[in-house]
């Protein structure tokens, strides 16, 4: 970030802040918890969107796209969101309450946007159903293809990871 800063390098930073690294919650990890405040110290502009809502999401990431556009340097997008399940499946999750991922689980993008478009008549309970089950039903698609694939031979998991320079004049 600094260097894109000094360079006024076209980058968009997006940070999907989920409040924990590994297993650890952000305020116990940072002095400094405020991720827009650490990309002004950079004199990077930032912006803080609520990541649980999808237009907001939307309406932000644009904002800053405009801007990375116009030739102003980088810019920072910090995405407040949470995570719901565990870091991997060997996180017991000891570190967080229960009843933390039910609260947040109450403000789930899909949930609250579908919830808008019934509001708004834009989406029908049945249509958001059929949406539900093509979703379901092109992961399973998915997962059925990468279990039906073949595993990559032990030989070759280095291939293409060094090259070798040529001796010069050869």
């Amino acid at each position: 970030m600094n260097l894109a800063a000094l360079w006024r390098l076209p980058v968009l930073f997006c940070c999907e802040n989920n409040l924990y690294a590994m297993g650890t919650a952000l305020e116990r990890s940072e002095s400094q918890t405020d991720l827009c405040a650490k990309a002004a110290a950079y004199r990077v502009p930032a912006l803080r969107v609520d990541g649980q809502d999808v237009v907001s999401v939307h309406e932000a990431t644009q904002r800053a796209q405009r801007e990375v556009r116009k030739g102003s340097g980088p810019f920072f997008v910090e995405y407040q969101t949470y995570r719901y399940r565990a870091h991997s499946m060997f996180d017991a999750e000891l570190y967080r309450d229960k009843r933390e991922v039910e609260q947040w689980k109450t403000r789930g993008p899909l949930h609250t946007f579908s919830a808008r478009l019934k509001a708004e008549g834009r989406l029908t309970e049945e249509e958001f159903l059929a949406l539900d089950r093509e979703a379901l039903a092109e992961v399973d698609r998915a997962v059925a293809f990468a279990e039906a694939g073949t595993w990559e031979p032990v030989e070759d998991l280095a291939r293409d990871l060094y090259t070798h320079a040529e001796p010069e004049g050869t």
